[in-house]
């Protein structure tokens, strides 16, 4: 997660712009999108162990290459490898989660993965932040190429080996089609056609939800490097931050499993949306930390609010495609959060964009979507709390 910060700052160190930095950056989320859809029927096809493998595998290629290059067009193409990577790596996690822990218990368990990305997001920009400016740019992303490695060792040895047993008919019949470019091609229509009313109100909030998150991953260290805070002090108050998110996923996962998902959902997309209105209103240290909190808090209301969505909807015969298509939906606003940012090229027109983006996100949520904690899960839900 030392990327989310690095980058940018290394694409302007290197002499480019804003809108470059933010292009570059999109990259990322162009990859997630991108390999969702496939990933997805790899997984179904080979399991989980597979898709984590290449997950990391496609993470450590990615970070050695722009380690290794100045050149725009490589960095760019070497991010949406990483991007790639991160998002096979998210989603076979999220497919063997969702298979194996009961809708009651989805919140907690879901707020507990999101928690263990957002101790990446503690540690990773404030080791970036300090390795930057102490030991460079390209030492930063040989040390993630190099975590990543680890991982993928870890995952090799301890990881159980993927097994086709479990499946349902409907999984196998996907598994079947899952090597052809065609079938890959017209999963991505079926599955919005099939499940359009999810998509066009669950949907419509995973978009908004993941364009304001990436805004606020990019626009808080660009903002920070605008009002003329240095890279390790951005580093650590995204640190900070990232350990209020982090104190949140335990609320979040109580939150989801008594109150139900739309409270969670609505209360960290506004509260996020008002941090980053907030964010052109700072001209000091105090401010721009008190704004990057406020964002911490909100972010981490959120914690596992997709992943639980998702795994509440996907329907039992075709689990993993649903949630590969689902996870396109929600990493097309990952994309569009930076591609917003480069085409405006005004930090705070971005910024505004991104709050009414929030807004209209909270209410489509409210209003269009049912709550998806049934009624006897959030009793037991409460019962266990209590």
């Amino acid at each position: 997660m030392a990327l989310l910060v690095v980058l940018p700052l290394y694409v302007l160190d290197l002499g480019r712009g804003l809108s470059l930095a933010a292009l570059v950056f999109a990259m990322r989320g162009l990859g997630s999108v991108v390999v969702n859809v496939p990933a997805s029927l790899v997984i179904e096809r080979h399991g989980y162990k597979a898709g984590m493998l290449l997950g990391n595998g496609l993470m450590a290629a990615g970070a050695v290459v722009i380690a290794q290059s100045a050149s725009p067009v490589v960095l760019a193409l070497a991010t949406l490898a990483f991007g790639a990577g991160a998002g096979t790596w998210l989603l076979a996690r999220l497919a063997c989660i969702t298979e194996q822990v009961p809708t009651g218990q989805r919140g907690k368990a879901m707020a507990g993965l999101a928690a263990l990305q957002r101790v990446g997001l503690l540690m990773g920009p404030l080791l970036g932040g300090v390795g930057a400016e102490q030991l460079g740019f390209r030492a930063v992303f040989l040390a993630i190429a190099a975590a990543a490695v680890v991982t993928l060792s870890l995952v090799w040895t301890v990881a159980p080996p993927a097994s086709p047993e479990g499946r349902t008919a409907g999984d196998e019949a996907g598994a079947e089609t899952g090597g052809s470019a065609a079938a890959v091609l017209l999963l991505v229509p079926r599955m919005l056609g099939r499940h359009r009313r999810i998509f066009l109100g669950a949907g419509v909030f995973a978009f908004c939800l993941q364009l304001v998150r990436e805004q606020r991953r990019l626009l808080v260290v660009l903002w920070g490097t605008r009002i003329g805070i240095d890279p390790e002090a951005i580093g650590l108050i995204v640190s900070v931050a990232a350990t209020v998110d982090l104190a949140m996923a335990p609320v979040a996962g109580l939150v989801m499993d008594r109150w139900g998902r739309k409270a969670a959902g609505v209360g960290s997309i506004v509260t996020l949306g008002t941090a980053m209105g907030l964010l052109p209103l700072t001209g000091s240290t105090a401010t721009f930390v008190c704004a990057s909190l406020l964002a911490g808090i909100g972010n981490g209301l959120g914690s596992g609010i997709l992943l639980t969505l998702g795994a509440d909807l996907a329907p039992a015969g075709e689990r993993s495609r649903f949630l590969g298509v689902w996870r396109l939906v929600g990493d097309c606003g990952v994309l569009a959060g930076p591609l917003l940012t480069s085409a405006v090229a005004s930090l705070p027109a971005a910024l505004a964009l991104t709050w009414l983006i929030g807004a209209a996100g909270g209410g489509v949520l409210w209003r269009r979507v049912p709550e998806t904690l049934h009624p006897a899960a959030a009793a037991a839900g409460r019962q266990e709390a209590g």
